[in-house]
């Protein structure tokens, strides 16, 4: 009797109470709205939207993310669709919840949802444990000067499963954000990077491909920080990441960049602390990365050296003798030199061949297994003569000079005294702290410079830069990288000028890291009436360490149409005191001497 009551009291009740029901997805739209969870801020990163100034949402991502057709710019119409298309009909539930996780997450917390109203996903599921992914670590790959796109660095996110420990950290995957460039390269490449013509999207790959990368194939250092994420965030993150496959958005080199991205991805997991707010006009890898550690959301640092860095040391311990002998090996595998070494020589010369090749390898894409292991089996004929090599590591990216700084000063100019006040944007000079960086280079982008003459009562725009470039790398007995330099502004009186210049650099040992550059230049001043243009020659002698940076330069250029010729040297120091930069510069341009000592902070 009690069986035939509940089987009519079943069959009497509407299926529709039983989840997946118009009604019930009502009852869940009403709840949202009578709660505005549309103005939730986890909602609102989901849909990584932004205020404008009318403050108006509206979200950059484009291709497939958004369920209603105004979702980009309206957020409460997209939370109402996403409940809709969630749990409206069973049938679709298995995909649309599958497809969006991060959102079925967030709403199972803040919707007084059934328990019959949600689904399980064993696909995704499967592939997250594959995955193992129980760490996040952010990753911040050195500048390269050469390459436009990497010129300030770029950051992306490691995801580590515990059980790969030691070396097996190759296998974890990294979470990369980069634009679809194709075949473009030079201005073309600049031009639309600038304008936001490429499409920038997500992509995860295995480390150990980044690392290939960037260490063997770039020569470029990576630092790794791990992120203060729990587990529950590190899943939620990689949830979200699979709700953006397909889509994409604009990409800026400026700001709509690589950190601009993996800071909005951070903001989904912490949403009320808005770091990808803290970069509005220019988002800079080591800035963004050091946003974080300031809000203590990193833990610990880790060095990965590039292959570069190991070639470097073993080469700067070979004498004259050695570097011959290594020549010959790598261009005509002959010994004849190298047999004429002492052990100790031999074997340092052989581990340095080895070294280069290692580089050779991934860059050439040629398989040199044979010759390696010619010369590794001569190494171990000759026994223990060699200590472990000693690579020079460089300080924390942490630890170099902010990108925005401000220059207060006094000087003198000819006879007349003036004040200094200089406002740079971005990146670094030549007298800044470099660590992180590239060694002895200058990127200066946006920087105003005015000086008050009290005896004359005049204030003026000294010189205004829009970019600054200074690449250098050291030649050796087997590369003769170009060094050039870039300088594009105006002096006084808004006269603008292009300067250029290419040449060769040399490292020696002299008061610790030193190079040598010397370029042929064109200097070309008042380009806006009628241009003046210079070539010469430039050495610039560089040096660093523990005590501070210098510089010392000297110019010779001549004017050919005039005939006029004139010198020009300059000098500089800078050290870093607590927090701020003391600096002394001295110049003599046209036998007119300047001299100023400015505070940066």
């Amino acid at each position: 009797m009690v069986l035939k009551i509940v089987l009519i009291f079943l069959f009497m009740t509407p299926l529709s109470t039983w989840g997946f029901s118009s009604e019930r997805v009502s009852h869940y739209q009403n709840y949202a709205q009578e709660n505005e969870l549309w103005n939730n801020s986890q909602w609102l990163r989901l849909g990584h939207y932004r205020k404008n100034l009318w403050g108006e949402s509206h979200s950059p991502i484009l291709g497939n993310f958004f369920v209603s057709p105004v979702g980009a710019n309206d957020p409460r119409q997209e939370l109402l669709a996403t409940i809709q298309l969630l749990f409206e009909k069973k049938e679709t539930a298995q995909i649309s919840q599958c497809r969006y996780l991060a959102r079925t997450a967030w709403l199972k917390k803040v919707l007084p949802l059934e328990s019959e109203d949600l689904v399980s996903c064993p696909e995704q599921e499967q592939w997250k444990r594959q995955l193992g992914a129980e760490e996040l670590y952010i990753v911040f790959a050195a500048s390269d000067l050469n390459s436009a796109g990497s010129s300030f660095g770029h950051t992306f996110l490691r995801v580590h499963n515990p059980k790969n420990t030691h070396e097996l950290e190759l296998l974890d995957y990294g979470i990369n954000y980069a634009a679809v460039t194709g075949e473009d390269s030079g201005a073309l490449y600049a031009l639309k990077g600038l304008s936001g013509f490429y499409p920038g999207a997500y992509s995860m790959l295995p480390y150990y491909q980044k690392i290939r990368e960037y260490t063997n194939l770039e020569g470029r250092d990576l630092w790794e920080y791990r992120l203060d994420f729990s587990k529950e965030e590190v899943q939620f993150l990689i949830d979200h990441l699979l709700e953006l496959e397909g889509s994409y958005t604009p990409y800026y080199f400026t700001n709509e960049n690589c950190s601009k991205q993996i800071m909005e991805l951070i903001d989904v997991v912490r949403p009320d602390q808005d770091f990808s707010g803290s970069f509005e006009n220019i988002s800079i890898p080591l800035d963004t990365v050091k946003v974080l550690s300031e809000n203590n959301l990193l833990k610990g640092e880790k060095l990965r050296m590039s292959l570069q860095a190991e070639w470097r040391s073993r080469y700067s311990n070979l004498g004259y003798s050695e570097k011959r002998a290594l020549q010959n090996l790598i261009e005509s595998k002959d010994q004849k030199l190298l047999s004429e070494l002492p052990a100790k020589e031999q074997a340092k010369t052989l581990e340095a061949t080895m070294s280069y090749l290692a580089i050779q390898e991934y860059r050439q894409q040629k398989d040199l297994k044979q010759e390696k292991y010619a010369l590794s089996v001569a190494r171990a004929r000759l026994g223990n003569q060699t200590d472990p090599v000693e690579v020079l590591k460089p300080k924390s990216p942490l630890q170099s000079a902010d990108s925005v700084a401000y220059y207060f000063g006094y000087g003198k100019f000819d006879s007349h005294d003036f004040y200094r006040l200089k406002y740079r944007r971005a990146f670094h000079d030549l007298l800044s702290d470099d660590s992180g960086l590239s060694a002895f280079s200058h990127l200066e982008v946006m920087s105003f410079e005015f000086r008050y003459f009290p005896e004359l009562q005049n204030l003026d725009l000294y010189r205004w830069i829009f970019l600054k470039i200074l690449s250098t790398a050291p030649v050796t007995e087997l590369d003769t990288p170009l060094s050039w330099r870039l300088d594009i502004g105006t002096e006084p009186r808004l006269s603008p000028f292009l300067n250029f210049g290419a040449g060769l650099s040399w490292d020696f040992s002299l008061f610790s890291q030193s190079r040598f550059s010397l370029f042929a230049i064109s200097e070309n001043y008042e380009l806006a009436e009628v241009a003046k243009p210079h070539v010469g020659l430039e050495g610039l002698l560089m040096f660093k360490g523990s005590w501070g940076r210098s510089f010392l330069s000297g110019k010779y250029l001549q004017n050919f149409s005039s005939g006029e010729a004139f010198p020009d040297c300059g000098f500089g120091f800078s050290k870093n005191v607590f927090k701020s930069e003391i600096r002394v510069e001295t110049r003599l341009k046209d036998r007119t001497p300047e001299i100023a000592l400015s505070v940066v902070f």
